[in-house]
């Protein structure tokens, strides 16, 4: 019975001593495992951070059992590493230390490890416009900044984007080609309805040119609904100026159609609201500045100038000053002209025009018509009126 107890005794001794010597084992290969995890991935972030990629990879590549064993801590990892290693690269854009393409270096090679999805796609589309993704994070990625475009009423890069999705990812496509329909119809409806205020306010050369000239890329070339309201709004203008040249007040009426000159212009019981009278006389190209009052007319200065050209033609008619302006410029005709002075809507007398630096003049006709339906001066002549003529002076247009 002794020797049983005995023996009982020893077998519990000889369990506790494997148990501890296998404790042991475990402890030092734990640690062993942490200790080579940590040279790893000190090594890999070192080699990843001087751009030396491939030895990067390999480090993680030649240590497969170690990168087994700590997978999760890995992808944990490098997570943040990433994530440290972009918010880095997004600081350097900010204050240009780094260019794009330096940026998008690092940025692809982060996104082959499939680690970051969606958000680093994201940011790769907005800095490379060649980037096209070609996994579902990266589909979802598209429609995600297409719509905060759509929001910014940005449609032009909302569709760029949206045209990147290929037509056989059917699901992504059909989700692209919605958003695409909306973004068109926005863009119509924003560029209507933009038309329509500047028409309401009697600019309606600027609402047709703002029509005629939309983004093709956005539209076809040919939209039906913007040749129908730019038709309504040619309309609307024809009848406007209708309205105002053929006046119900017959002296007015035989006015217009009067040739006016110096030698006959104080016998037509013309006057004016300020001490100066403007007549623009179409045919010769001619604009004449008249000081005094009714009938008691002298002529100050003749100018030449140029007109509105065919289809565009300056409104003839009866009209007051009604406001002026130093520069304007007109993204449409890629123009600007030096002191305006406006009587009626979007019709002014201003400069030959200029580049958007005010710099160059960009077409010195003058003597025929060669304008958009401004009249047309010298720079000098434009500016004298700016300066000398008041709101409320007349000018007669014929």
């Amino acid at each position: 019975m002794f020797k049983k107890l005995n023996f009982k005794k020893f077998n519990i001794f000889k369990f506790f001593t494997y148990f501890i010597i296998l404790a042991m084992l475990l402890i030092v290969f734990n640690y062993y495992i942490n200790v080579s995890y940590s040279n790893i991935m000190n090594n890999f972030y070192t080699e990843f951070s001087s751009g030396n990629f491939k030895t990067a990879k390999e480090i993680l590549s030649d240590n497969k059992i170690i990168n087994v064993l700590k997978k999760n801590s890995q992808s944990s990892d490098l997570n943040k590493y990433f994530t440290s290693v972009i918010d880095t690269l997004c600081k350097d854009l900010k204050i240009n230390s780094i260019t794009k393409y330096q940026a998008l270096v690092y940025l692809n090679e982060i996104n082959s490890y499939n680690i970051l999805n969606s958000s680093l796609d994201k940011l790769i589309l907005v800095l490379d416009e060649n980037y096209c993704p070609s996994t579902s994070h990266g589909y979802n990625s598209i429609l995600e900044l297409a719509n905060e475009a759509f929001d910014n009423n940005n449609f032009s890069y909302a569709i760029k984007l949206l045209k990147k999705i290929p037509t056989s990812e059917e699901y992504y496509h059909a989700k692209a080609e919605n958003m695409l329909e909306k973004c068109r119809n926005k863009y119509r409806n924003n560029l209507i309805a933009e038309a329509e205020k500047l028409s309401d306010n009697e600019y309606f050369s600027k609402a047709i040119d703002l029509l005629s000239n939309y983004d093709t890329s956005i539209l076809p070339a040919d939209d039906e609904k913007i040749n129908i309201k730019i038709s309504e709004i040619d309309d609307k203008r024809t009848d406007y100026l209708a309205a105002i040249t053929y006046s119900d007040d017959e002296a007015a009426t035989n006015l217009i159609s009067t040739t006016i000159n110096s030698t006959n212009i104080n016998t037509l019981n013309i006057s004016s609201n300020t001490p100066y009278l403007i007549h623009v006389d179409i045919n010769n190209q001619t604009v004449s500045i008249y000081n005094g009052y009714t009938n008691n007319w002298s002529l100050v200065n003749k100018y030449i100038c140029s007109t509105g050209i065919a289809g565009e033609d300056t409104p003839m008619g009866i009209f007051t000053v009604t406001n002026r302006g130093e520069w304007f410029y007109s993204k449409d005709y890629g123009q600007g002209g030096k002191y305006w002075v406006q009587f009626l809507g979007d019709y002014l007398f201003h400069s030959l025009p200029y580049d958007e630096n005010q710099n160059q003049i960009l077409d010195y006709t003058l003597g025929t018509p060669s304008s958009h339906g401004c009249i047309r001066l010298n720079t000098e002549d434009a500016k004298w009126i700016y300066d000398t003529i008041d709101d409320d002076t007349k000018v007669i247009i014929n």
